[in-house]
């Protein structure tokens, strides 16, 4: 029997080729390998020949002579996943559909494959090989909230792992905190389960073996559990840059209260944790209270933020637009706001209220949801959120946010907020300083293309000699500042060139992707 596992592109356009997705242009490389089909390929036995495809960086092949068609989709991923299916099916095949956004809203994907696997995948996936062994599969399975110990290890050793940048091992599933617009919680729940810890450094290694020098520690919030996290961090410390290894770094996704505690910012740096992914959001207080962001409130986020970056973590900010407690003024505030801080790479979004949430269920009882197919299937697609707005249009929103992110990529400002970073971020210890000429040098490629495109700007030529500049004074950061340059660039060469400034004298966006799997991936 063959398997065609999938991975759909997400439905942004150019957009979808961002922070999280891709980088390069004569060939796409991932940004981080497509580990919920690498976990989905685990659970089927060795007799079974299994294929992958990450459409980031390979086309699908609607020719391949698969016995089952199964794709893998978060909210992001679902319209592209739909396509698929639809022509698959006429071509006579199998299809199954599994992921973050089907077991979120299993009720918008009904009729639109043979099979759904609604929730995570460990505890049913026996019965599901079975079933399809014996040609008797079910039209739904649902899954339950496993141990991850029980979580197999990844097949990568079917991926394309030469056209991924970063590696992922998951180390956790579900988020304690009750953000109102987030549907992560709503199928992994507010409980977090964490993988054995040695189990991560098995991943972490497997994935070093492979010549991935940088890994996503791919968690919903990796600092929530205090002693989960110094665990973890104390063991990847003890195998980072040992027994002759070169050393990796690590990104992931933590909350802002990591501030807080000196001993884990120290334990980071210890362990090469060099990224985190921190949902910053807005400074405007009653949209943190309105949205239950809590962990963000009575603290001053800006010296939050320059802690976290001074103990060497490089910051990379969810920043987000269109609350209730939004106005037209918002816009330049959250600019103020960005500006005020040592961030380079920041991921705006407009508000938006994915099915299943509380915030989708607070806007449907005020009559306040947009009802359009499309947006109902994937709300972060489109620039128009599928909210009405309280003190603006959606029309206004979208252009403000726009003209928000554009601001946020100009050139002047990210050379400020370059001087910035470059006079505060800590530094890496001397036994982590990535080696010139090692395996990460290997997967550079995307990013001398990037620095090349950018050299022929004067604009962007002047963000490079600053960051060059720094990286001179400052050369046990300079891989850090690297890699957030190439990420900058691969922001700013790919952002459309249709739109005038719709800020010229008026009053005055763009959505962003989610993460997840067939319930193993979840989260950064």
């Amino acid at each position: 029997m063959r398997i065609y596992l999938i991975s759909p592109a997400p439905d942004f356009g150019i957009r979808a080729l961002n922070n999280d997705c891709a980088i390069g242009f004569s060939k796409s490389y991932a940004m981080n390998a497509a580990a919920g089909i690498a976990t989905v390929a685990a659970f089927f036995p060795d007799d079974m020949d299994i294929r992958l495809c990450d459409e980031i960086v390979e086309p699908v092949d609607y020719e391949d002579p698969a016995d089952i068609i199964a794709v893998s989709m978060n909210v992001a991923q679902a319209p592209r996943g739909v396509e698929m299916a639809r022509r698959f099916r006429e071509k006579g095949k199998t299809v199954v559909f599994g992921g973050a956004h089907v077991s979120l809203a299993p009720q918008l994907f009904e009729g639109l494959a043979d099979c759904l696997v609604v929730g995570e995948f460990e505890a049913i996936a026996a019965q599901f090989v079975a079933d399809l062994q014996a040609g008797r599969l079910k039209p739904r399975y649902d899954g339950a909230k496993p141990d991850l110990a029980t979580s197999p290890k990844p097949r990568w050793d079917l991926y394309p792992n030469h056209l991924a940048l970063a590696g992922v091992v998951q180390t956790s599933r579900g988020c304690p905190f009750d953000c109102h617009f987030c549907d992560v919680i709503q199928y992994l729940g507010r409980v977090q389960r964490h993988k054995p810890t040695e189990r991560v450094v098995e991943e972490v290694h497997a994935l070093y073996d492979l010549g991935y020098r940088q890994i996503n520690l791919s968690d919903d919030n990796f600092t929530v559990y205090r002693q989960r996290t110094r665990a973890l961090l104390s063991a990847l410390a003890e195998w980072n840059g040992a027994d002759g290894r070169e050393p990796v770094s690590f990104l992931t996704q933590m909350s802002i209260d990591v501030a807080r505690d000196p001993d884990v910012l120290t334990l980071c740096n210890q362990a090469g944790l060099r990224f985190g992914l921190v949902g910053i959001e807005t400074s405007n207080v009653e949209a943190l209270k309105e949205s239950r962001k809590r962990q963000n409130l009575k603290i001053d986020l800006v010296k939050q933020v320059e802690t976290i970056v001074r103990a060497g973590i490089s910051v990379q900010a969810g920043l987000m637009v269109g609350f209730d407690n939004d106005d037209l003024s918002s816009f330049e505030r959250q600019l103020e706001f960005a500006q005020a801080m040592p961030i380079i790479v920041f991921r705006p979004a407009v508000l938006v209220a994915p099915l299943a949430t509380p915030l989708y269920d607070q806007m449907k009882a005020a009559g306040r949801i947009v009802e359009d197919p499309k947006a109902t299937l994937a709300p972060f697609g489109s620039s128009l959120t599928n909210i009405e707005p309280l003190q603006m249009t959606r029309e206004q929103l979208a252009e403000g946010a726009e003209w928000l992110r554009r601001q946020i990529l100009a050139p002047d400002n990210v050379i400020k907020r370059f001087e910035y970073y470059g006079r505060v971020v800590g530094e890496i210890p001397s036994h982590l300083v990535p080696r010139q000429g090692g395996a990460q040098s290997k997967k550079a490629a995307p990013f001398l293309e990037l620095f090349g495109l950018g050299a022929r700007d004067r604009d962007l030529r002047r963000v490079i000699e600053c960051v060059n500049d720094i990286a001179s004074v400052r050369p046990r950061v300079r891989s850090d500042l690297m890699l957030a340059l190439g990420m900058y660039l691969n922001s700013y060469v790919r952002q459309p060139r249709e739109m005038d400034d719709p800020f010229n004298g008026a009053s005055g966006s763009m959505g962003r992707p989610a993460e997840p799997m067939w319930g193993a991936q979840a989260g950064a």
